[in-house]
């Protein structure tokens, strides 16, 4: 007698966690390859509006792809000293007539003005999301709390009148880390966002990133991101690079940020300062990422540091779809290599169950890392700050999993609209 099969019920798949990709100058052309090879391309784009003539193709096919589209306002470069001059940034459509931004520019019909031109460029390019008008908060009885929340409410107006209804906005906090030490600034900040209508919190703590996440800012920003999670919202780490990884792991953050090689480090201080006669900006050539490290060098750095013994074979890429030809492409390459491990990264712990990220991520990265970095560090000695880094990690880390046996979760950052309406 036959067996009748009985239909079995399948676990849906988990929403991906958010890799967004901020796409320098020249990283244009590794990016649409990776588009039209559907792997690598991270799940968003922040389109930097200044080189729209270089970027724009981008927005036709990662729309095509199903990837995030995200409009950059530039809000911080408009109303610090040295973003202001920035080449292109004063042309923006949605300058103010008064030169910088400042809150006394923005008020009134001026910033709604503004926020129209914003809204109006998304449209027009066909952005799938806006990265909303925030300003760098220096203390909770600052102007801009109000001019912020403003501009975000008229922004969501603007958006659902050009029928972008469904396009998400995404808050920029653009804060010194330290300050969110005081109670009062905490209070404000929580506040704010349960009164605006926005999808994810975009978190730029200044400073930190792969290079500045000792023991104390590293706990100080587990800490901060649970508390966020109260707002039901998906959080996200700009510019924090390798780190980031670490904080999707832990559940801190359902998404992260940063460059092509670059941009993993928030340091707003050349912003914020007065601009400097002989500041030109310049395009340096991408850094090689080794991924069992999590740690970038510079090209020539690369080339003698796989000419040592046993370097090709600790840290040579081994995956042939990223690196046929193992080291000699990561370094030929080094664009495309971090772009695919990097996509790898998170599409790992997306497809692990949220309570088994923090043990996989310690046990499977960072304790080996850890190990490799002390035997990496005596053939080449720049990377003895890597194994220090990782090290200390490895303690704060491994101290959060024992003091907390369960924690919150942050929302994946899965680019749709969460927040219909803020709550009373």
């Amino acid at each position: 007698m036959a067996t009748t099969l009985q239909p079995r019920t399948l676990r849906p798949a988990p929403e991906p966690l958010g890799n967004f990709i901020r796409p320098g100058y020249n990283d244009h052309t590794v990016l649409a390859q990776a588009l039209t090879e559907g792997r690598g391309s991270g799940s968003g784009l922040i389109i930097n509006p200044v080189h729209s003539e270089r970027q724009m193709p981008l927005v036709v096919e990662a729309n095509t792809a199903g990837v995030e589209t995200i409009l950059d306002s530039k809000s911080l470069e408009l109303s610090s000293p040295s973003g202001y001059v920035l080449r292109g940034i004063s042309d923006l459509p949605w300058a103010a007539e008064g030169g910088m931004h400042s809150p006394l520019n923005l008020a009134n019909a001026a910033g709604a003005r503004s926020v129209r031109s914003l809204a109006e460029y998304a449209a027009e390019a066909q952005m799938s999301a806006v990265l909303a008008p925030t300003h760098f908060l220096n203390s909770p009885t600052s102007p801009w709390w109000d001019i912020d929340a403003t501009l975000t409410r008229s922004l969501r107006g603007m958006l659902d009148e050009l029928e972008l209804t469904q396009a998400p906005i995404y808050y920029p906090v653009m804060v010194k880390a330290s300050s969110l030490t005081n109670p009062a600034m905490m209070t404000r900040l929580m506040s704010q966002l349960q009164s605006v209508p926005v999808d994810a919190v975009w978190l730029r703590l200044h400073p930190f990133g792969t290079g500045n996440s000792g023991p104390l800012v590293l706990k100080r920003y587990l800490q901060l991101a649970r508390q966020l999670h109260a707002l039901g919202i998906p959080v996200v780490a700009e510019h924090s690079g390798s780190v980031g990884v670490a904080l999707l792991a832990f559940g801190a953050v359902g998404g992260i940020e940063s460059g092509v090689t670059f941009t993993d480090t928030v340091n707003l201080d050349g912003l914020l300062r007065q601009p400097r006669p002989d500041n030109k900006p310049f395009s340096p050539p991408p850094r090689v990422y080794l991924h069992q490290l999590g740690a970038f060098v510079e090209a020539s750095v690369a080339r003698e540091f796989f000419a040592k013994r046993g370097m090709k074979a600790l840290h040579g890429c081994q995956d042939t779809n990223c690196c046929p030809r193992g080291w000699s492409d990561m370094v030929g390459n080094p664009r495309r290599h971090f772009l695919r491990q990097r996509a790898r990264e998170v599409a790992e712990l997306t497809a692990m169950p949220e309570s088994l990220r923090p043990g996989h991520y310690m046990e499977n990265f960072l304790r080996p890392a850890s190990d490799r970095a002390m035997r990496s560090a005596d053939q080449e000695p720049s990377l003895a700050r890597v194994r220090k880094r990782l090290d200390s990690w490895r303690g704060t880390l491994g101290a959060d999993l024992e003091e907390h046996s369960s924690f919150t979760i942050s929302p994946p950052a899965a680019g749709r609209r969460i927040r219909v309406r803020p709550s009373a």
